[in-house]
């Protein structure tokens, strides 16, 4: 199950587990790439993950065509404002609040009620770099990805005696259409700050920016077997950055 399946991350990680033999079952606001839904081993259920009604019809259609949740990807996010924390509205925290969280929250409720009584599965959130280092300018994003950590470490006490594994994804900077968006919104509230993204990954030890595949392979090593002792973590796809 992969939810903000159209999104960079979704889709790469989609594409990662097809082409690994997995069964997928895709969820979004909107639909996934065409070639994922021509796809015979692909279910879609458009779902807005802030709604906890919309994500349980989303999570039993997945369960009605395949049987069962092996494993979930909780990639659906949004970035929120940039804007210092004194600046941040009611509407935006609560925005970015009701996605990030809740909706990680709601995913994982899903999952769980079908994993634990099976006594299996793999659960596998989307945090970020800003889930455990601070971020300037970006005291939404950071505060709902620090939360998603702690959903996942509270998740991984409770479900690991029933056989399921709970971690964290924590990438860096992805090259991807949010990642654009926000250089652009920085770069614009700071005029000293180096335009663009081959400047701005210059920041990064790697020297340049991750890639939604390289994530996708994390998360697809954290959803399979091989990964059996991995729980409870937070793993780092990020060039670098936390290095420091």
């Amino acid at each position: 199950m992969i939810t903000g399946a159209s999104g960079a991350v979704g889709t790469a990680c989609a594409q990662v587990l097809l082409d690994q033999g997995a069964r997928v079952a895709l969820t979004d606001r909107v639909a996934p790439p065409p070639h994922l839904l021509a796809h015979p081993d692909v279910d879609f259920q458009a779902a807005d993950v802030t709604d906890r009604a919309s994500v349980d019809v989303a999570f039993e259609a997945a369960l009605r065509r395949f049987g069962r949740i092996d494993a979930a990807v909780l990639a659906a996010g949004v970035e929120g404002p940039v804007a210092l924390v004194e600046e941040i509205s009611e509407a935006d925290i609560d925005r970015v609040l009701a996605v990030n969280v809740k909706g990680c929250l709601f995913s994982m409720q899903a999952c769980l009620r079908d994993m634990k009584p099976r006594g299996a599965g793999s659960i596998v959130a989307l945090s970020s770099i800003s889930g455990v280092v601070g971020s300037a300018t970006l005291g939404a994003y950071t505060l709902s990805k620090h939360a998603v950590v702690g959903l996942v470490r509270s998740a991984a006490l409770e479900a690991g005696r029933h056989g399921v594994r709970v971690n964290a994804l924590c990438p860096g900077p992805i090259d991807s259409d949010m990642m654009r968006r926000l250089d652009k919104a920085l770069s614009d509230r700071d005029p000293q700050r180096a335009q663009g993204q081959a400047d701005a990954a210059k920041a990064l030890p790697l020297q340049r920016y991750v890639t939604a595949l390289e994530v996708a392979r994390m998360a697809a090593f954290l959803c399979s077997d091989d990964s059996g002792s991995c729980h409870g973590g937070t793993y780092m796809v990020d060039g670098g950055f936390t290095a420091r």
